[in-house]
């Protein structure tokens, strides 16, 4: 069997998993598959042959920031060698720099950011701030790029970021810039700072499309991603199974660059 890394599954405490999935559902106007929880993750994933996870969240408001990275962090304390944990920032927090140093103290690896929930422009000084402060902890950061009905996560803002702090490596979830598939990579692909995830992605793409777009990127650059509680690992497996991809690529995608950026080679 094939090694499988999910480098993007959101998770969320039990009290609130089911709610939380519901609000992402409604702000993309897409039904979701599963209801947010990690141990529903667990299984699901488990079944689909995924053998490791990033798993994250986004604090809507920084008062929110430290009780997810402290969930996460006990996500991964409770599944050892199955999970890695990325916590979350906000440009708002007033104490960002202590409280990213407390959420490496509990061994998470990276940040998640979603600036359409934030509320935040990626170019704003504040947030070129925050992402001086991980490049400077060599924390790589997972951002929601793109959405053609909010300016704050655009690609070309993305790109400014990354001349202005150039030593930060990102993955810009949804190949780029999520609803702008067919354009995000003319502003982001070529940088050495840039990977990208095909998760929420292949499902609005035909495979030509996408495999395309892939190769603008670079084929080692793209990771495997489900975008969990969206969509059912299985499905997103056969969609980049449909993919007209070479098996070497598909390995790529599936794990061989996912190793590469989380150090595990």
């Amino acid at each position: 069997m094939k090694q499988i890394i999910d480098i993007h599954a959101h998770v969320y405490p039990e009290k609130i998993a089911i709610k939380a999935a519901q609000s992402i559902g409604r702000f993309y106007e897409i039904d979701m598959a599963l209801d947010g929880t990690l141990n529903t993750y667990l299984s699901v994933s488990d079944k689909a042959g995924i053998s490791l996870s990033v798993v994250h969240s986004a604090a809507v408001t920084w008062e929110r920031v430290a009780n997810i990275n402290d969930f996460i962090a006990s996500c991964v304390d409770a599944h050892p060698g199955r999970l890695i944990g990325y916590g979350t920032a906000h440009p708002d927090h007033p104490e960002a720099e202590k409280e990213m140093d407390r959420m490496m103290t509990l061994g998470l690896k990276g940040i998640k950011l979603h600036p359409d929930f934030q509320h935040f422009n990626l170019d704003d000084p504040a947030s070129v701030r925050l992402f001086a402060m991980m490049a400077e902890r060599d924390l790589p950061a997972i951002i929601h790029t793109g959405d053609t009905r909010y300016p704050y996560s655009e690609p070309e803002r993305m790109a400014r970021v990354l001349d202005a702090v150039p030593s930060l490596r990102v993955i810009c979830a949804h190949m780029g810039g999520w609803s702008r598939w067919h354009d995000a990579w003319k502003v982001l692909a070529g940088r050495e700072q840039v990977w990208v995830d095909c998760s929420s992605s292949l499902y609005a793409m035909t495979p030509e499309d996408a495999v395309s777009v892939m190769h603008h990127y670079g084929m080692d650059r793209v990771l495997f991603g489900v975008d969990y509680p969206m969509w059912y690992p299985d499905i997103e497996i056969g969609r980049v199974e449909a993919l007209p991809l070479t098996e070497e690529e598909k390995e790529m995608v599936y794990y061989k660059n996912a190793r590469a950026f989380l150090g595990l080679d």
